[in-house]
């Protein structure tokens, strides 16, 4: 009786320290996920209307009512500025 106690507690143990890798693997994975995944600000490029990361957009002048404007890349900026 004494030896299916030990090896119930031994399984227990197994399964335990399982449980605890994966929960320290899966915290590990979340804190080396890039900003975009963690919910890194999108922004609308408003020439082309793709969105993309506002720390990868260019910030143009502001609109009229005082929200800034996002581009894409210098192309659209500069497209946008001759308009």
């Amino acid at each position: 009786m004494s030896r299916m106690l030990f090896f119930l507690l031994l399984a227990v143990a197994v399964y335990l320290g399982y449980r605890w890798w994966l929960r320290a693997r899966s915290e590990a994975q979340r804190r080396a996920m890039n900003p975009m995944q963690l919910g890194e600000t999108m922004v609308r490029c408003e020439v082309c209307g793709v969105n993309l990361p506002q720390s990868d957009a260019l910030p143009g002048p502001e609109a009229a009512d005082g929200a800034p404007r996002w581009y894409c890349g210098e192309a659209h900026r500069a497209q946008s500025d001759r308009s």
